[in-house]
């Protein structure tokens, strides 16, 4: 059992490598900047419609700040803050929407790009590139959704927690756990699970292949238990560097490329796991009807 994961673990690795990932991380760390600030718009409105305005963008500005730090997310806020529709009148806020669903959808269109490469696969040239292109920003906007979604699913999951874990009594607990220490776990367990669902839909929606809930699931569970580990080391890395004193107001821009490029080549390396447990199990690669496999050929 166990020398079969090392060998899906190393066929893995080499299909990531093989696939140019430094490469794909980079254009994926670059679009985010386009991508982040409408996306995040539109799931604090997702999220408004529960907890309201206010409390859903406090919310994900927390989060942020968590994880990024402070100057990261102050960057990602004003840039939010910037990209809102505040025009008068049917055309100017038609338009203005119209951008922010671009903006929003030009990451996952890149993305979906990049897992086809993985998966050996492209677009039939057959179809209509205006079809492809379309079809494309749907799913874009679907993934984008589901952010929001799934935010709101953490952050009710989150009071709903902290709620359970206030009515507890101090005295029912082991003498080395405070309620705050089965808080955090708790809501580790809640952020991993939502975080592997939301990357198990990419994993089977944005690739033009053809797999199963099965298939991409445990590759999915992987990407984001590496996702999580992997927020420290950063971090880490981060607080050892002088990048706010060597950069001045960029830094805080540099940051979130920072975490976006590491962030976008663990989902890579999991997109990797995915086909290399898909061919361990004697499943060959197949494409959609919208898709062909890519043949190389030795020269």
């Amino acid at each position: 059992m166990m020398k079969g994961w090392i060998g899906i673990v190393r066929g893995g690795v080499a299909i990531w490598l093989e696939h140019n990932p430094f490469v794909h991380a980079g254009s994926l760390a670059f679009f985010t900047l386009f991508s982040l600030a409408p996306t995040l718009i539109i799931a604090v409105t997702v999220i408004g419609v529960v907890l309201g305005q206010s409390a859903a963008q406090g919310e994900i500005v927390a989060q942020l700040q968590d994880t990024m730090g402070i100057e990261a997310a102050a960057a990602v806020e004003q840039a939010v803050l910037m990209s809102r529709v505040e025009a008068t009148g049917l055309m100017p806020t038609l338009l203005g929407i119209a951008a922010i669903l671009i903006g929003a959808t030009t990451v996952f269109a890149q993305l979906r790009y990049s897992l086809n490469v993985l998966w050996g696969v492209r677009p039939n040239p057959g179809r209509s590139g205006l079809w492809r292109l379309a079809k494309g920003r749907v799913l874009g906007l679907f993934v984008v959704l589901l952010i929001g979604l799934g935010l709101l699913l953490y952050f009710v999951s989150a009071i709903g927690l902290q709620t359970l874990a206030a009515s507890l009594d101090p005295s029912m607990l082991p003498p080395d756990l405070s309620q705050d220490d089965l808080l955090g776990g708790a809501r580790w367990l809640v952020a991993i699970v939502i975080g592997a669902l939301f990357i198990a839909t990419l994993f089977k929606v944005l690739p033009d292949v053809v797999v199963t809930w099965q298939d991409v699931l445990p590759g999915a569970l992987a990407t984001s238990l590496m996702l999580s580990g992997g927020r420290y080391g950063i971090a880490t890395y981060l607080s050892k560097t002088a990048i706010t004193s060597t950069y001045g107001a960029a830094a805080s821009v540099l940051i979130v490329l920072f975490w976006v490029y590491f962030s976008a080549l663990i989902l890579l390396l999991g997109a990797a796991l995915t086909r290399a447990h898909l061919t361990a199990r004697g499943r060959p690669v197949i494409p959609r009807g919208s898709a062909v496999k890519v043949v190389q050929e030795l020269i």
